[in-house]
């Protein structure tokens, strides 16, 4: 054999031997490491062949199911790290194993819409509102930053929020100046002693003395959102703390109809996003009754996932608390206001999902 002839052999073994074991391994179902869905083989039908879709999905297919994706993925990431590509999959690999999503692009336009919407509806019903926005993990930690990383625009937004007539209760200084950690490593969402001090910052701002917690459990082992999206796949997991009150509650938590006898979800700790232990991850509509209290304080919020551990905090100051998530809930929110005699709303956002929402326009129908 020729010399000559060596490496395009070796290369033409190398790839059917790559494509005999993409058509013989395993196929899973879902990415544990990523945290979606895998996608499924493509139905073989005229329409889809003729339109082209077949071949589209078919190539999502083979992107997803290719032999040892998870592996090729981690080296990917690692060797662009290696390269000084900190951020190219939309991750910052940060000091003391933090994994922070790079800048969002914020638009001020769609600044500008959401935060007036949020106006427009508590003045349509009349509510006593409230905003909280909650940093970027970037913006509260950038101690940890890489040394090169661009600017995290929180500023921008908090400025806008300021200049609405909603009342912002602004986290940024608190933040800055606590010594605990506020967020998780893996994950974009603040720690339960995040969740903690934001209770307490929205209990100062209401002019109230918070109730007092104790930490009932410790789960190990969570991975969360940044980490999925890194590729870095060696990163140590996070802890989640789970808070108690020291005066116990008696709760009615319904959503879809069930009603459960607890904030918190335990058979989610054995599934692949353990932070959905707090009620029980995304819903389009989760109310919460506190049966140990004698007041008639009730309440709307109008949130993303940063109010779900916050909640199992304020829980225990209301008699009852209406959880609406605008991705989901297409009901609506005027009769919830209205059957339940509701007067005060809070607006609880994560900085970027707030600044980049395009389904807060649902909540004005």
């Amino acid at each position: 054999m020729k010399k000559k002839h060596v490496l395009p052999i070796i290369f033409c073994t190398f790839i059917t031997l790559f494509m005999v074991l993409t058509i013989i391994l395993p196929k899973q179902e879902r990415s544990a490491n990523e945290k979606r869905v895998l996608a499924k083989f493509p139905e073989f039908t005229w329409d889809n062949i003729s339109s082209g879709k077949y071949m589209s999905e078919f190539d999502t297919y083979l992107a997803d199911h290719f032999a040892f994706r998870e592996k090729w993925v981690g080296a990917y990431s690692y060797a662009s790290l290696a390269l000084g590509l900190n951020g190219t999959t939309g991750v910052y690999a940060c000091d003391d194993g933090y994994l922070i999503t790079t800048p969002a692009d914020y638009s001020e336009s769609q600044i500008k819409r959401n935060i007036g919407t949020l106006k427009t509806f508590a003045k349509k019903n009349n509510l006593d509102a409230t905003l909280i926005i909650v940093p970027s993990t970037g913006y509260i930690m950038d101690e940890v930053l890489p040394k090169h990383h661009e600017k995290y625009k929180d500023d921008m937004l908090f400025d806008m929020a300021k200049n609405s007539d909603i009342p912002l209760i602004d986290l940024r200084d608190t933040f800055k100046k606590s010594n605990e950690q506020l967020y998780y490593k893996t994950d974009h969402h603040l720690t339960s002693d995040g969740a903690l001090l934001m209770y307490q910052c929205y209990t100062d701002f209401k002019g109230y003395k918070p109730n007092e917690f104790v930490v009932a459990t410790t789960i190990d082992g969570f991975y969360g959102t940044s980490y999925s999206k890194s590729g870095l796949w060696k990163k140590s997991p996070d802890s989640i703390k789970i808070y108690k009150p020291v005066k116990p509650c008696n709760f009615t938590v319904t959503i879809d109809k069930q009603n459960y006898d607890s904030l918190f979800f335990e058979k989610q700790l054995e599934t692949e996003d353990k932070y959905q232990v707090f009620l029980d991850g995304n819903h389009a509509l989760t109310r919460i009754v506190n049966n140990s209290v004698d007041n008639d304080k009730r309440l709307l919020i109008i949130k993303d996932s940063f109010a779900h551990c916050f909640t199992t905090f304020l829980a225990t100051d209301y008699k009852e608390i209406f959880m609406v998530d605008p991705r989901y809930y297409r009901g609506s929110l005027k009769d919830i206001i209205t059957n339940n005699n509701l007067n005060e709303v809070l607006f609880l956002y994560g900085a970027d999902n707030l600044a980049s929402s395009t389904d807060l326009g649902w909540i004005l129908f």
